[in-house]
C-alpha cells in the first residue's frame, strides 16, 4: 500500500511539473528591441530591466532583440519584427503607437558666452547622433547639427563651429568626471586653464525629454503605459533609475 501511495505522489509529482512547463512554454512571447549602446542616455542595461519588468506584469515572455540604431528598431516595429521597442524621444512617429513616458530625463545646453534660446535662434547648435532631440531643436528655431562623441560635441563648441551643445545630465556630469579642468574653469576668472567655462542656456523648453516605448499594437501601448504607471507609483522606476543614471527621473 505505502509503495502504491509513493507511486501517486511521484506520478502526481510528475504530472505538475509537466503542467508547470507548459504553462512556461504556452506563455505569449513578447518581442523586445533595444539599442547596444546609445549616446543619448544609459538605456541599454536600463531597458533590458525595464522591458523584463513589463513582461512579468503581462504575463509574457520576453525576447531581447539588440539593434546599433534607434531608425533599426523604428523599422523593426514597423514591420512586425518587433512587439515593443525602447528608448524613444521624438513624438509623432509614423505607423507606430507610443507609450507613456518612462523616464523624464533632464538636459543641459551649454555655450561659452551668455546667451539665451531666443539668441541662439537659426544658430547650429550641436547635439549627439542618436539623441533624438533635433526635431524638437527644429521646432523651436534652432539647426542641429550632429557629432559622434561628446568630445566632439565640446571640440566643436570650443572651436566656435556651433553656438551651443545640447547634452542630458546623465552625459554632462560624466563628462565633468572625466574632465574636471572644465569645472575648475568655470570656477577661476582669467583661467590660466585656458578653457572658455561652460555657461548653461536656461530654457524649460529644452530642459526635460521624455523617453517612451513604441509598438505597432494599440492595446499593446495602452496595456505598457498602464504597466509603466503602476511601476512609477510602486517606485521601481524611481530605484532602476537611481541604480543606472545615480538620479531619479521617474517624474517630471
Amino acid at each position: 500500500m505505502k509503495k502504491i501511495t509513493r507511486l501517486l505522489v511521484s506520478l502526481l509529482t510528475l504530472i505538475g511539473i509537466s503542467g508547470l512547463f507548459s504553462r512556461i512554454e504556452a506563455a505569449p512571447v513578447l518581442k523586445v528591441g533595444i539599442q547596444t549602446e546609445t549616446t543619448n542616455h544609459n538605456s541599454s542595461a536600463f531597458d533590458r530591466k525595464l522591458a523584463l519588468q513589463i513582461g512579468q506584469k503581462l504575463h509574457r515572455k520576453v525576447v531581447i532583440r539588440q539593434y546599433r540604431q534607434q531608425s533599426q528598431l523604428e523599422e523593426a516595429v514597423a514591420d512586425h519584427q518587433l512587439d515593443l521597442a525602447m528608448g524613444f524621444s521624438t513624438p509623432g512617429l509614423k505607423n507606430v503607437y507610443q507609450t507613456q513616458p518612462y523616464l523624464y530625463i533632464k538636459n543641459v545646453m551649454l555655450s561659452t558666452k551668455s546667451r539665451s534660446l531666443t539668441g541662439l535662434q537659426n544658430k547650429k547648435v550641436g547635439i549627439l547622433d542618436e539623441s533624438g532631440q533635433g526635431s524638437m531643436l527644429t521646432q523651436l528655431q534652432l539647426k542641429p547639427q550632429k557629432f559622434a562623441t561628446v568630445d566632439q560635441l565640446v571640440n566643436a563648441l570650443d572651436q566656435n563651429q556651433v553656438k551651443a551643445i545640447l547634452l542630458n545630465q546623465y552625459q554632462y556630469n560624466l563628462y565633468l568626471d572625466k574632465h574636471p579642468e572644465r569645472e575648475k574653469a568655470a570656477q577661476i576668472n582669467n583661467s590660466s586653464l585656458k578653457l572658455p567655462p561652460f555657461k548653461k542656456v536656461s530654457d524649460p523648453q529644452i530642459l526635460s525629454q521624455q523617453l517612451f516605448a513604441i509598438t505597432n499594437d494599440d492595446q499593446l501601448a495602452k496595456q505598457v503605459s498602464q504597466v509603466i504607471n503602476s511601476l512609477r507609483m510602486s517606485g521601481t522606476l524611481t530605484k532602476l533609475s537611481a541604480k543606472y543614471y545615480q538620479y531619479n527621473y521617474a517624474f517630471k
